[in-house]
């Protein structure tokens, strides 16, 4: 019996040898096999290596920036008053930010109503409209262009403006207005 053992030894012994790939299989084979648990999947963004200080960026869950974006323009084009869009598509407190010139932010919802309260009783609007949008990564960003008379001079003129809206887990989080200097 110990003659057959060691027959069967040698000939096991000579396929290792000659397949060396598979010899880390043979020694596994005559291991007890261990339990392994199932390896998560990355997210298919970071599942593709990248380079060193290149990383993936998100709005996070809900709505992506294009489609808050394309859902402001069609309300904004439709006349919807700024408290229904805000209450479908901003953040329960988002910030406003003023450029050029005003250079100030507006925290909260009081706040913002505020600033616009005081913009529209300083103006008559004639018409106004928003084109794009124009969408990134975390963010969107519109075109406005408001016929307005400044009720303090009487001077009538179509303004435009940029205004940039930030979007996290599918809600406008900050807005900025961006002005032709």
């Amino acid at each position: 019996m110990a003659k057959k053992q060691t027959a069967k030894t040698s000939k096991k012994t000579a396929k290792i040898k000659s397949a060396p790939a598979r010899a880390g299989a043979a020694k596994a084979a005559r291991k007890p096999a261990k339990a392994t648990k199932p390896v998560k999947s990355a997210p298919k963004a970071a599942s593709a290596k990248m380079p060193k200080g290149i990383v993936p960026v998100s709005t996070g869950k809900g709505p992506s920036a294009a489609e808050v974006g394309g859902d402001f323009v069609a309300l904004f084009n439709a006349r919807t008053p700024d408290q229904e869009i805000w209450n479908k598509l901003f953040a329960k407190e988002f910030t406003s930010v003023e450029g050029h010139g005003a250079n100030v932010a507006f925290h909260g919802r009081d706040a913002v109503t505020a600033k616009c309260d005081e913009w529209l009783a300083a103006n008559t609007i004639h018409g106004c409209s928003c084109e794009g949008p124009y969408a990134g990564s975390t963010c969107f960003a519109v075109k406005f262009r408001i016929d307005k008379t400044d009720n303090s001079t009487g001077r009538r003129e179509v303004m435009e403006e940029v205004a940039i809206y930030t979007v996290q887990d599918g809600k406008v989080v900050r807005e900025e207005f961006c002005y032709a200097s």
